[in-house]
Parts: structure tokens; C-alpha cells; sequence
């Protein structure tokens, strides 16, 4: 049945619904519906942190991460933190994230998760600067999507960290309270809008924090930096650390935080300018068609005047991948056709920069 779920989840990001004035498009996702994790979408962060910068992983954090700790069966991930020791840590869990494998700037993010019990248990769906642009954390950002403390089962937490390299950090956020199940006796929806100058946060559907304007900042650009930058995904079970404390004698181990998906959504519907919503938009970007395509594809546009015309492709990582218009342009409606046929199947996104607006969409290429 989750298969069948799946397909239809993935058919209709695909043929971009319209929600909220919104075309949100499914533009990368991981079920678990394998046996081993995805290493073309993750890599596992392993060790105490000293390998990456981060003594004890920056928290005073008491576990060792290793690949055995994160299993994939039946359509879950699981993280199990178990009281094991190893190198010089009194326990072991297992951490991954997406970086250069899974980068974006703004989108809908979805996940489905049950989480672990007992004191001293930090489980995390988190977000990082793929590029540091503005310099250290925090001020090339973090986004906390959910933070779980285990001796807190009916609580998670939504936090921006921002502000000037540490000790100059700053962090505002808010916690959820749910009224239902604790979230480590079932499985709850969790999500994230995150749009140019604005987050928001959803637990189970029902939005719990919206964050903006005056809200944030970076010490080394304007607002809405830093969080106008690509980020990666991480995923983590922390055993001990700065804010839960030490495991106590009520904790009982091995603990698992178990997820079900993870789906990043994209709104395709205008780009970065609200052009193709404008009455009488001078400039004017199509789905390419046919979508998905084998091999090529034509890809329309049209121009109400005259304009220096920029029509690229790219990858889901934001890699150029080819120009396939740089020229100026009469009025008129015009076809560019693309040859996909050297790269490998998957989504791709084409954007039009003309007169200084940009419009993006994606396609995909299903490979022959």
C-alpha cells in the first residue's frame, strides 16, 4: 500500500497542483523503500565530531556515530541509539546529511517521523549553509525544522539560529505542544515552508510559527540573509549534549527515531518574480513539452517587447548544466528545443531571465 501511496504522491508533485497561489513540484525524495540507505541522496557523518571541526559535535554530545547505527527495511529509516561503547563514548547512534547531494534554496519540506523516549535522548530534522557564505555559524544560518527531547514527548521545537560567528549567535524560535498522541507512540507530520523572507512551521498540518521580517539577521549582509542561501539536510539522534543532559536511570536503550519520508517540494509556479501571475506579463515562461521526455524536448517562451533573453538549465543541486539561449530578442513567441539526451534521467529546472525579470520551472527526463 505504501508503494501505491507513494506513486501517487510523486505523480502528483509532478504534475505541479496548485495549492495557495503555490505550485509546489516534488523535486527530490527519499521513501526508504530500499534495504540499505540511499548513499546518491546521504553520507553518514560518523565519529565524536573531531573529524568535521567539532569537538563532541559542538554540544557537548555524548555518543559515537557509525553507519550501523542507521538501518533501512520496510519503507523506514531508523536511527537506534544503543548503550554501546565506542571511541572512548559510552554510546552510539548515527547521524547523515544531504550536502552535495541535496541542497536548496527555499521549498515546502515534509517529513513523517516517530520519535525515541527517555531522558538524555536529542532526535533532529535540521538544516545547513551548503556554502557559508557569510562566514561561521551562525552567521551563514541554521534551521532547526524539528528538535525532540526524549523526557519531552509531547513537545517539539522550531528554531532559527543567525546573528554573527559564535558567541555573537543569536537564536528565536518556539515550541509545539501536541494534543494528540506523544510523539514517540505514533508517527507525526512534520513540515517547513521556507520562501524569500519568511518560514513557517507545521506540525500534523496546523502551522505553529511564522518567522520574518525583523525576526533575523546576519552580521555580514542584509536581511533576509542569512537564510537566502542553499542549505542542506541533516538527520540525527544525539545521545546527551548541552541541552538534554545526561541519560538518568529512567532512560532504557536501544532507542529509535524512525522515519518514514522525506520530500522536498519546490514552487515553480512564478520564480523569483511574480511575472507569469501579472495581468499582461511582458515575459512569459511554458512547460516544456513533452514532459517527461525521452531525449528532447522544446521548451516555449514569449516576449511582449523587446529583451536581452538568458534561458539556462540546471541540475537540482544549482549546477548549470547548459545555455541553451544568451541573445536579444524581438516581440513574438518563440521555441527552444533541448537535447537531454548526454544527461542522466531525472528533474532539471530551465529559468528565463528577461528585462530584469526570472521565471523557473523544472522537467524531467525519464531516459530512453
Amino acid at each position: 500500500m505504501k508503494k501505491i501511496y507513494c506513486a501517487a504522491i510523486l505523480i502528483t508533485g509532478l504534475m505541479m497542483a496548485e495549492l495557495s497561489g503555490q505550485e509546489w513540484q516534488l523535486v527530490w525524495s527519499d521513501e526508504f523503500d530500499g534495504n540499505a540507505l540511499d548513499q546518491a541522496k546521504w553520507s553518514y557523518m560518523l565519529g565524536t565530531g573531531s573529524d568535521y571541526g567539532l569537538v563532541d559535535w559542538g554540544n557537548n554530545e555524548l555518543q559515537y556515530y557509525q553507519a550501523e547505527n542507521i538501518t533501512v527495511q520496510d519503507g523506514f529509516m531508523t536511527i537506534t541509539a544503543k548503550l554501546q561503547s565506542k571511541g572512548g563514548k559510552a554510546y552510539t547512534s548515527g547521524r547523515i546529511r544531504s550536502l552535495d547531494k541535496g541542497d536548496w534554496k527555499y521549498g515546502k519540506l515534509e517529513f513523517r517521523a516517530k520519535m525515541p523516549k527517555g531522558k538524555g535522548l536529542w532526535a533532529a530534522i535540521w538544516m545547513l549553509p551548503t556554502d557559508l557564505d557569510y562566514g561561521g555559524w551562525a552567521s551563514s544560518g541554521e534551521i532547526d525544522i524539528v528538535e525532540y527531547l526524549g523526557h519531552q514527548t509531547t513537545t517539539v521545537y522550531g528554531t532559527l539560529h543567525f546573528g554573527g560567528s559564535w558567541p555573537n549567535n543569536k537564536q528565536k524560535g518556539t515550541s509545539y505542544v501536541t494534543p494528540g498522541a506523544t510523539f514517540n507512540s505514533e508517527f507525526h507530520d512534520f513540515s517547513m515552508i521556507w520562501e524569500e523572507g519568511q518560514i513557517q512551521w507545521f506540525v500534523d498540518g496546523n502551522l505553529y510559527q511564522t518567522l520574518g521580517s525583523g525576526d533575523w539577521y546576519s552580521s555580514a549582509a542584509s536581511f533576509p540573509a542569512p537564510f537566502d542561501k542553499r542549505f542542506h539536510l541533516l538527520i540525527n539522534l544525539a545521545v546527551g549534549g548541552n541541552w538534554p543532559g545526561a541519560p538518568d536511570g529512567s532512560t532504557t536503550f536501544p532507542q529509535e527515531m524512525v522515519v518514514d519520508y522525506v520530500r522536498i517540494y519546490q514552487d515553480v509556479s512564478t520564480g523569483l518574480e511574480p511575472v507569469a501571475k501579472e495581468e499582461g506579463a511582458r515575459y512569459e515562461l511554458k512547460q516544456n513539452v513533452p514532459n517527461p521526455f525521452g531525449s528532447t524536448t522544446m521548451i516555449p517562451f514569449s516576449l511582449r517587447e523587446s529583451a536581452h533573453v538568458n534561458l539556462e538549465v540546471f541540475d537540482l543541486t544549482g549546477r548549470k548544466m547548459e545555455t541553451l539561449v544568451d541573445r536579444e530578442y524581438d516581440p513574438g513567441r518563440f521555441s527552444v528545443k533541448f537535447d537531454g539526451s548526454s544527461v542522466p534521467p531525472g528533474l532539471y529546472s530551465y529559468r528565463l531571465d528577461a528585462g530584469g525579470h526570472r521565471v523557473t520551472r523544472l522537467m524531467m527526463i525519464r531516459g530512453e
